[in-house]
């Protein structure tokens, strides 16, 4: 042992002593190479151990250099990051069992393609494993600083900040002993013994995952909503997101393991979702689960429909990608997940347009004649403008509800052509308040001539000379920020069943789907009905190219928009304001 001592960091080729020094690992990526290795260019025992000792000194300041550096980059990347949810002990465990893996096949890989010149080179390699071990079984203020680095390092793969005391101290030892593994399999490789695939029970690789569902859940959510703060994406996404987990989370169980998790398992979820009642949770608020399924059977509640029952499997499919990224899972049994019964209402039978009759009802309905110039008692009711206006738009224009109730009087604008245009575009901004549905619904829709007509522009003016920025005047916004959620409502529960006998696929947004039936009669081309109505589909190469939703180019197909039957000059101004 004296011998093996005084060539640390010292080897011997054909007579000339070279100096040897391993990186350690958490720093290659840093240094850039396994080890340090150059020739003393002497013969002399003695004078390589005198240059050994500053050679040791300026690889010290490199690995200090290093260290100071990784410690910069940890720093950096835990303040930009986005904040994840909390990860309990067990779910930490997980994560220094994956990096004790992935770290000892890199070092059985590093073995193979780079192995020692020399029976010198082995014994050397073999000495560090043996040090490194050394240094994590002997406690000590050493081993305070090795530990703290390495568990540094382990939380910045991970992404985690913790603060928990108990919990870091816990985790510590977790890494201390991932670190003791490590050694002795590396010691063992170089001993050439391979009975033994692990030494702690910890790190069996057939061991399995200790994350519960619910942990899994946290993570999920919390990536979620970092991807929806860099997005933009509304509050009412991130809260169905949250509903949507917790009714998973009710039926796998917060406390079940993810690695017991299984096709069984999957199929049971099917097989209760299908059997969920809608509204549950309002009709048995405070009722378990199981005996809210079977009230609702015995009473024929009203199942969820085809789309919810897929949005609670779709959203399970993706909890357990993020367990199989993160080695919690071997494969995704929820891959091919679809609801148990197949959906056999066509998607144009889903939300059906209103007919040409029911649209003259409506438009030529008593709440109309009373806004005519010549009515004997004039609507005068604050929500005229908004109930007299949002349908009418939607009729000619096909933008949603929330497209037009979000509308400021800057968004009516003029091209340089004279073409009257609505510029629908989104503003998450704190003035702004804006928002779209998709990408797609950005556009800039002409003003139908028959809007113009019946005094569009004309409001619009005056709406200006208010100097008020909205359009309508008066709407408040409910928790996420919407404007139409009051209008549609009272036009869909009572202002428009007043007026019209509705089937229960037809609603408000009924009207969108009558445009597009009135583009198609017209033969608008494809590219004009999806740029109009705000629909998306396939990127194609050319969208990229020109500004093929240009309101001059749009314009003849809006004016050609037309309902047979429908007259509404009684609604145009006798005075000729338009």
């Amino acid at each position: 042992m004296k011998e093996v001592s005084t060539t640390l960091h010292l080897q011997c080729r054909n007579g000339i002593w070279r100096y040897v020094r391993r990186v350690p690992q958490h720093l290659v990526p840093i240094i850039g190479k396994p080890a340090l290795k150059h020739s003393l260019k002497t013969r002399v025992k003695a004078e390589a151990m005198k240059m050994r000792a500053i050679e040791d000194v300026k690889a010290d300041a490199l690995f200090a250099q290093a260290e100071a550096r990784l410690t910069n980059e940890v720093a950096n990347d835990i303040a930009s990051a986005a904040p994840l949810a909390p990860l309990s002990l067990d779910a930490l465990t997980d994560h220094v069992r994956q990096t004790v893996q992935r770290r000892d096949k890199l070092s059985a890989e590093e073995l193979i393609w780079h192995p020692p010149d020399d029976m010198d080179d082995l014994k050397e390699r073999k000495l560090n494993a043996e040090l490194d071990l050394m240094l994590f079984q002997r406690p000590g203020l050493q081993q305070d600083e090795a530990v703290a680095r390495a568990t540094d390092h382990v939380l910045k793969e991970a992404g985690v900040t913790l603060t928990d005391t108990e919990v870091v101290a816990g985790f510590a030892e977790i890494v201390r002993r991932g670190m003791v593994e490590l050694a002795r399999r590396k010691i063992d490789r170089y001993e050439d013994r391979h009975e033994r695939p692990f030494h702690d029970h910890l790190f069996d690789p057939a061991r399995p995952s200790s994350v519960t569902f619910g942990e899994l859940a946290e993570i999920f959510l919390a990536e979620r909503r970092a991807e929806y703060a860099a997005n933009a994406v509304s509050k009412k996404r991130e809260d169905k997101i949250e509903a949507t987990l917790a009714t998973l989370r009710e039926i796998i169980g917060d406390m079940t393991p993810v690695a017991s998790i299984d096709d069984d398992v999957v199929q049971k979820l099917r097989l209760t979702v299908e059997r969920l009642p809608a509204n549950r949770n309002k009709i048995y608020a405070g009722v378990p689960l199981p005996e809210q399924i079977a009230r609702a059977d015995k009473e024929g509640r009203r199942r969820l429909s085809h789309l919810t029952q897929r949005g609670y499997l779709d959203t399970m499919r993706d909890v357990l990608t993020v367990a199989v990224r993160k080695k919690h899972l071997p494969s995704n049994p929820a891959a091919d997940l679809k609801p148990l019964k197949k959906d056999d209402t066509a998607t144009a039978q889903k939300r059906l347009p209103l007919t040409l009759e029911q649209i003259k009802g409506f438009f030529t309905g008593s709440f109309y004649r009373s806004c005519a110039p010549d009515a004997a008692k004039p609507y005068a009711k604050t929500d005229r403008d908004w109930r007299f206006w949002l349908p009418l738009i939607m009729l000619f224009s096909g933008a949603r509800p929330e497209e037009i109730c979000q509308l400021h009087v800057a968004d009516v604008r003029q091209t340089d052509a004279g073409t009257w245009y609505l510029d629908i575009v989104g503003d998450n901004s704190a003035e702004g308040g804006k928002s779209l549905k998709t990408t797609t619904s950005r556009r800039r829709i002409p003003v139908h001539p028959e809007l113009v007509r019946i005094g569009f522009l004309a409001f619009v003016e005056r709406r200006r000379k208010t100097g008020d920025k909205s359009l309508f005047s008066g709407l408040t916004a409910n928790t996420y920020g919407g404007l139409s959620w009051y209008p549609t409502r009272r036009l869909n529960e009572l202002f428009m069943p007043a007026e019209i006998i509705m089937d229960k696929r037809q609603s408000l947004y009924s009207l969108r789907h009558s445009l597009r039936d009135a583009l198609r009669r017209s033969k608008a081309p494809p590219e004009a009905l999806l740029h109009i109505g705000g629909w998306s589909q396939g990127k194609l190469v050319s969208d990229h190219y020109g500004d093929g939703g240009h309101p001059d180019l749009m314009a003849e197909h809006v004016a050609a928009i037309s309902y047979p039957g429908l007259d509404l000059t009684f609604l145009h101004p006798t005075d000729g304001e338009q």
